[in-house]
């Protein structure tokens, strides 16, 4: 008996979410309709049937309803008791697996973005850390879509959503929505020493941006003020120096 049950339990978690919970509400309808028919003396209504069907499923029951007769209580333990404990046991069990798998694909970028009037970051980086924590400060309905090549997100929550994958890449920068980006910051690359080739990067994540979504307001940081005619033939709405705004910073912190 253990091993017929252990057989149609796998066999039940193997099942397609639409199967699995259109067997269960047959099951539940079923109960419900039948109980009445087989003991009407003690579900004297389908609400009541369906409360005992409910309540036996998910919990051991409260009590207050239960079959006396040999019909009801044959029906009780061959259908609610081993088929529909059993049952919703799955189905509860593949809910919480999608909502497992769910987290690991948003930690690891594998999932599009959908909304819209967002803020796409390039490169998960302190300076990103700290303009993310800003933004979240000054506005509490936007949301952050960070695009990086890390394997796993810093941070996950309801409004940082996180891309894997190179921010030249269309189709990366098509999941993370960007057509429909309200702004795009990208930062200079810290891990490359070579200004000339920070630049560089930012310059192709630009122009691939801009490709995407000629409209979204762009906002590039670059190493060298010289570099900024490079970025003439596309269009960035601002620019930020990196060396000139520490340097701006620090000024302003001793006047």
């Amino acid at each position: 008996m253990v091993i017929i049950l252990k057989k149609l339990y796998f066999q039940a978690t193997n099942l397609s979410w639409l199967v699995l919970t259109f067997c269960t509400l047959i099951l539940i309808i079923l109960s419900t309709f039948m109980l009445p028919l087989i003991e009407p003396e003690t579900f004297t209504s389908y609400m009541d049937a369906l409360w005992f069907t409910m309540t036996t499923m998910l919990t051991v029951g409260y009590g207050d309803f239960f079959p006396t007769t040999l019909g009801g209580r044959l029906f009780t333990i061959m259908f609610l008791y081993v088929v529909g404990i059993g049952l919703f046991a799955s189905f509860i069990g593949k809910a919480v697996d999608s909502l497992s798998l769910y987290r690991r694909q948003k930690e690891r970028g594998d999932l599009m973005y959908e909304g819209k009037k967002h803020i796409v970051i390039i490169d998960w980086s302190h300076k990103a850390e700290n303009a993310m924590k800003e933004i979240l400060e000054r506005d509490q309905k936007v949301d952050i879509v960070v695009i990086d090549t890390i394997e796993k997100a810093k941070q996950v929550n309801e409004r940082i959503h996180f891309i894997r994958g190179a921010a030249t890449d269309p189709d990366v920068l098509r999941k993370a929505n960007v057509q429909h980006a309200k702004a795009v910051l990208i930062f200079s690359d810290d891990k490359i020493e070579d200004q000339m080739l920070t630049d560089g990067k930012s310059l192709m994540i630009a122009c691939a941006v801009e490709r995407i979504s000629p409209g979204v307001h762009t906002t590039v940081e670059i190493e060298r003020e010289e570099h900024i005619p490079n970025f003439s033939h596309i269009k960035v709405d601002n620019f930020i120096l990196s060396n000139a705004t520490i340097a701006k910073l620090a000024v302003d912190s001793i006047l």
